[in-house]
């Protein structure tokens, strides 16, 4: 394969000279797309791909690809591990293994390309990467095909190179030029995006045709001069000049007893602006999953914005998905079998969107922390919202609520192996900024050891001992009625569903 594709661009040079849009009529395209069903594809694919095809020359296809292209290049690969609780695994191993497609994967020379290719069969139908791989199994780099050189077998999920890319069969293929699955990375698409791609583009075309035959008819409108009556016999061609000089120049003098008509009447009705409107919002909701943000839609506010985004990133997520199944299925799990023989395979490609942290509600909980008068820790404030942090100052307001200076200290610490949920740590927060807002030092304190536990079970032996020590905190704190409704919320709803429900 490799030695044709070096050939490829000598044989397929009689391409260069053929315009796949000349003479693109409805029943060729429906003839074509037919060709395809029955795995014919070169010249559906190039009327897609070519540099003067659809996919260049349509702005609103155009606009959707480079959208979807840009959606999952902003996506972020990593080497996932299976659950431990999989057949076979083990801690070790998957940590080799995911070593290994991590060195294969960052050496790949042409990865994004690669995934670009892939991406690009949620539109054309397919796409075919070949691997071209080291002796140890890594990646060197994943060759994209082009997909006019590919013929199918029908529906069936059989492929074949078709080196010259002429109109032929699968079935007129030497078996030589089958593809064989392990071989290739093969991504397919039930409902490619370029079919109404290809339907809306022929028809805005005609009726594009339409509209500027209309446009040279009634976009300056004739002109009709009624000529007076009773003009003396032989001056008719003299009257006639004048007043086809005077339709012209749009000005002029005419004999008394003229009259001027002009065609206007059919300008209000022209129907091809909501026909080529129509159409166009066809494709954006096929590809897109909406039509919001790429067509600006009347009352298209704040709600229905959002709701087209959330669908937009569904697409995207389901795009990123689709690529990493066949990079698991056709080149993990066989280069994984070869490096690590009889043993299970744990770790594979993953692509996923970025998560992106939420700044202005890490601002907001920092500042509500501050002005309760818990001293945070500036690194990891930092870390969390990207500003740089010298320290944390009180608002005046804030200060005078407090009688004495927090002893807390809020630092960020290695997670527990075990995670404690955040409802509990919610809570537990919520009720240490009340307690401290009244300046409560002995359920405060209590508070703190719990929270400020190094591991699990010291947090349950201090959880317990608050338990014991409620009735007398409470009793002292009911001798106040201003603050008995407050305490009475912490204890039953804010820290002790969260201490003896989550942590026992």
């Amino acid at each position: 394969m490799k030695n044709q594709l070096k050939n490829l661009e000598l044989i397929n040079r009689w391409r260069d000279s053929h315009n796949p849009l000349r003479n693109l009529t409805m029943p060729h395209a429906v003839a074509l797309m037919e060709a395809a069903q029955r795995g014919i594809m070169a010249d559906l694919q190039w009327l897609y791909a070519a540099e003067t095809g659809i996919e260049a020359t349509d702005p609103d296809l155009m606009v959707i690809i480079e959208r979807t292209l840009a959606g999952v290049a902003d996506c972020e690969w990593d080497i996932a591990i299976v659950d431990d609780d999989s057949t076979g695994f083990d801690p070790i191993l998957a940590d080799e293994q995911a070593a290994f497609l991590r060195q294969s994967y960052a050496q790949c020379d042409n990865l994004d390309a690669a995934m670009e290719h892939l991406v690009m069969a949620r539109f054309r139908g397919y796409s075919h990467l070949q691997p071209w791989l080291a002796d140890d199994w890594s990646l060197e780099h994943l060759e994209p095909l082009p997909q006019h050189n590919m013929l199918r077998d029908g529906t069936r999920p059989n492929w074949a190179w078709n080196p010259d890319a002429h109109q032929r069969s699968y079935d007129s293929m030497p078996a030589e030029n089958c593809l064989t699955p392990d071989d290739y990375i093969i991504l397919t698409a039930a409902r490619p995006v370029n079919r109404i791609g290809l339907i809306k583009y022929v028809r805005s075309t005609l009726s594009e045709k339409d509209w500027d035959g209309y446009v040279e008819i009634y976009g300056i409108p004739g002109v009709f001069i009624i000529m007076p009556d009773k003009v003396p016999d032989g001056k008719e061609d003299e009257y006639r000049d004048l007043a086809a000089d005077a339709s012209e120049a749009a000005s002029g003098a005419l004999p008394a007893g003229s009259d001027v008509k002009t065609l206007s009447e059919a300008r209000g009705t022209q129907p091809f602006q909501s026909r080529l409107e129509w159409l166009q919002k066809q494709l954006v909701l096929a590809g897109t999953g909406g039509l919001l943000t790429m067509l600006t839609e009347a009352g298209s506010g704040t709600l229905a914005g959002g709701a087209h985004s959330s669908a937009w990133e569904q697409i995207i997520r389901r795009v990123a998905r689709g690529i990493a199944k066949p990079m698991h299925r056709q080149y993990d799990r066989p280069a994984l079998a070869a490096r690590f023989p009889g043993r299970p395979a744990l770790a594979y490609y993953n692509l996923r969107a970025r998560q992106e942290k939420n700044v202005d509600k890490v601002v907001t909980n920092v500042t509500s922390l501050v002005n309760a008068g818990f001293e945070l820790d500036p690194d990891q404030v930092q870390k969390e919202t990207g500003y740089i942090i010298t320290g944390f100052t009180r608002p005046a307001g804030a200060a005078s609520m407090l009688p004495s200076p927090s002893p807390f200290r809020i630092t960020a610490r290695k997670a527990d192996p075990t995670p404690i949920p955040d409802a509990f740590m919610q809570s537990a927060a919520d009720a240490l900024a009340s307690a401290q807002a009244i300046a409560n030092r002995p359920l405060a304190e209590a508070l703190n050891k719990v929270l400020s536990a190094p591991d699990l079970a010291t947090m349950q032996t201090e959880a317990a001992k608050l338990r014991d020590q409620l009735p007398a905190l409470a009793d002292q704190l009911l001798t106040d009625p201003a603050t008995a409704d407050l305490y009475n919320k912490i204890m039953s709803s804010a820290f002790l569903q969260g201490v003896t429900q989550e942590i026992k």
